[in-house]
């Protein structure tokens, strides 16, 4: 069962697989949740050794605030700061950050920010807006009943999480969100990757976050896989993440 800690006005779940302090800080995407990464975790635990940490976002699974329409246009930049609290909390002080997608993108902002970071393995981020991402959040949001219906196991209220999430994406302000004049700062090694079937980018969404990182970004293009990395073959996620943490260990040392 999750374990729940208070931050500032949020009530926020997590679950830690392995012993000690967490080394290894995993953020779920979008509409995502602790039990949506299935079993990425515990795989990404024992391959590692390292204690594995992985969160709710406020109105994701039973975590709070619940929202009440969209999110603000600035909402990954306040998941920024509230994973920063969240470490500060937990005493984690030199975390290695596993993102997917809007998780991905958080971990960048963090990590751009000047926070101490181990490392990033970034699984399809987002550091743009392109059409073809508000595309496909457009057509779900004209047929949302069946998203909501395959997310109310893990929400609390799925129906919000999808309105608020999906509402911002397909906002006008939000399309003018573009990180990249930040990415640079990031000094600790990242890892981008992202699948040639993704729904929500092209291929350019991932070589562009990474020039725009720079000497501090490595990016893979799988072939075959689509958005959701992580559910259509977790070994491989796995081995990449691994491998990413074991070289920041080296360069660490």
């Amino acid at each position: 069962m999750p374990e729940r800690i208070d931050i500032a006005a949020a009530s926020v779940e997590y679950r830690v697989w392995g012993a000690g302090t967490p080394r290894i800080v995993m953020l779920h995407d979008g509409l995502g949740s602790i039990a949506q990464w299935r079993d990425t975790p515990a795989e990404l635990a024992d391959r590692t050794g390292a204690a594995v940490l992985a969160f709710n976002r406020p109105g994701h699974g039973g975590s709070t605030p619940i929202p009440a329409g969209p999110w603000p246009t600035l909402w990954l930049h306040h998941q920024a700061h509230l994973l920063a609290r969240l470490l500060r909390e937990l005493e984690i002080a030199d975390p290695f950050l596993v993102g997917h997608s809007d998780g991905g993108s958080i971990s960048l902002i963090h990590a751009a920010s000047g926070a101490p970071c181990q490392g990033i393995v970034a699984l399809a981020p987002h550091s743009f807006v392109e059409p073809v991402c508000v595309d496909a959040i457009s057509a779900m949001r004209a047929e949302p009943s069946r998203i909501v219906r395959s997310l109310d196991p893990y929400h609390v209220d799925a129906a919000a999480v999808f309105e608020a999430w999906s509402g911002v994406w397909v906002s006008d302000d939000f399309g003018r969100w573009d990180i990249r004049d930040r990415l640079a700062a990031i000094e600790c090694p990242t890892l981008v990757v992202q699948g040639d079937d993704d729904d929500y980018a092209t291929d350019d969404q991932l070589w562009s976050t990474v020039a725009a990182i720079g000497d501090a970004a490595k990016g893979v293009l799988l072939p075959g896989f689509g958005h959701l990395l992580h559910h259509q073959q977790v070994d491989v996620v796995v081995d990449l993440a691994a491998a990413a943490y074991a070289e920041s260990l080296g360069r660490a040392g």
